[in-house]
């Protein structure tokens, strides 16, 4: 429920009227159409450069790979972080069942080492949780990022082809 509490302005104002763009809220300065397109076709321009230098197919994966890899591999890293929480808990369950089945009311040491896997279980799944979303969030995104700049290309060029009168295939 509190996860939509920033729509309801959005909402109420639906309700009273069609919404205009400016009731929308504006987005982030680095999100723009424009911001991520240009970034995407520099990457682009210096892959088709290299091409034809080299008498190749430019290669637009290339191109995205060299514009994008640092966000991916940063959160990448945070996904294979997040990972290894899940591959931890198992680990602390089967400590805690085992000590469970072996009780011994005398043995205070490990009622502690129980204590520590519950407390190493509880980090973990609080940990995972807050990368998980963290992680889901951001990948998001550089996908968004991405899939703008690729459409902001494919729309520029043929924009430019049609200008010229030619077919987009042409160029």
């Amino acid at each position: 429920m509190m996860a939509i509490m920033w729509l309801n302005p959005l909402f109420k104002i639906g309700y009273k009227q069609k919404l205009e763009e400016d009731d929308m809220y504006s987005l982030l300065p680095e999100d723009p159409s424009q911001h991520v397109g240009e970034k995407l076709q520099e990457y682009w321009d210096q892959e088709v450069k290299k091409a034809e230098k080299d008498a190749q197919e430019p290669s637009l994966m290339k191109a995205i790979i060299k514009c994008y890899w640092k966000s991916y591999v940063v959160w990448g890293i945070f996904i294979f972080l997040e990972e290894g929480t899940r591959v931890i808990q198992p680990i602390f369950f089967r400590k805690m069942i085992s000590y469970v089945q072996n009780k011994d009311p005398t043995n205070s040491a490990a009622l502690h080492e129980a204590y520590a896997y519950a407390a190493g279980l509880s980090a973990c799944v609080l940990v995972w949780a807050v990368l998980h979303h963290l992680c889901f969030y951001h990948m998001q995104r550089v996908g968004m990022k991405l899939r703008v700049a690729v459409c902001r290309m494919i729309y520029r060029k043929e924009s430019y082809c049609l200008s010229w009168g030619r077919p987009p295939q042409a160029r």
